[in-house]
């Protein structure tokens, strides 16, 4: 049953890895929390989700706008140690939901209000602040992609920005977050035992996610994150009462 569920959660957040940029997170973790603790759980999804951007990047780093990508990045930086500092101290039924919350909101937003808001250039003056607060996500529960994923949708970038903004954010702050990590002791003997059993099968899914990425279009891009989330949003939810 457990070597399953984490076969599982490598699998899919793999292939959703692969094919929209971000994601692993969002749709390993209601598999993961059922038979792991947060504090093995973020940093594997870290791990994981780094190794498949990775994988992916020679294909996708000619998408990469540095303009964007740059104020970001440095505000993720700055939220990443807070969120992992408050990542211990967060009860397991309570990160479930609050998790499965913040899916939620994002796939409401996405479905009611994206189409219906628009922000003009000068609106990303505020990179840097949105990157902050994505990296408080990032750290306590590796879910940086979920806010920049409702910003990137105020703009109306094309599918490649968007992918280029997302691949190029979540890697730095997987990494940044395994490294710290790392200096303050959560990667145990447990996590890297997992590691080992969850990593290959989420590079194999993620090639094919990137290959499905290269053959659909700007509306099927957008159609496919909706779907995801909502899914994903619905196994965290399942996942509290386990």
């Amino acid at each position: 049953m457990e070597l399953s569920l984490l076969a599982a959660g490598a699998l899919v957040g793999g292939f959703v890895n692969g094919l929209t940029g971000f994601g692993f997170a969002l749709m390993s973790a209601g598999f993961w929390l059922i038979v792991l603790p947060p504090t093995t759980v973020v940093p594997l999804m870290a791990t994981c989700m780094a190794c498949g951007q990775l994988l992916t990047m020679p294909r996708i780093w000619r998408m990469i706008e540095v303009r964007r990508v740059l104020p970001l990045t440095l505000g993720g930086l700055i939220g990443v140690p807070f969120g992992i500092a408050m990542l211990p101290h967060v009860p397991l039924p309570q990160f479930k939901a609050g998790v499965a919350l913040l899916i939620c909101l994002n796939l409401l937003f996405v479905l009611v209000l994206q189409n219906r808001i628009t922000l003009p250039r000068r609106g990303e003056r505020f990179h840097f602040p949105i990157g902050i607060l994505s990296g408080i996500f990032g750290g306590i529960s590796a879910l940086s992609g979920v806010v920049t994923t409702i910003w990137a949708g105020l703009f109306g970038w094309t599918k490649q920005e968007k992918r280029g903004v997302f691949q190029a954010f979540n890697l730095s702050m997987a990494l940044f977050s395994l490294c710290l990590f790392g200096y303050w002791g959560f990667l145990d003997k447990q996590f890297f035992y997992t590691a080992l059993f969850v990593i290959p099968l989420t590079l194999i899914a993620a090639t094919i996610g990137l290959r499905v990425f290269e053959r659909i279009g700007n509306a099927g891009f957008t159609k496919v994150i909706n779907l995801l989330l909502g899914l994903s949003a619905l196994n965290l939810l399942v996942s509290v009462f386990f």
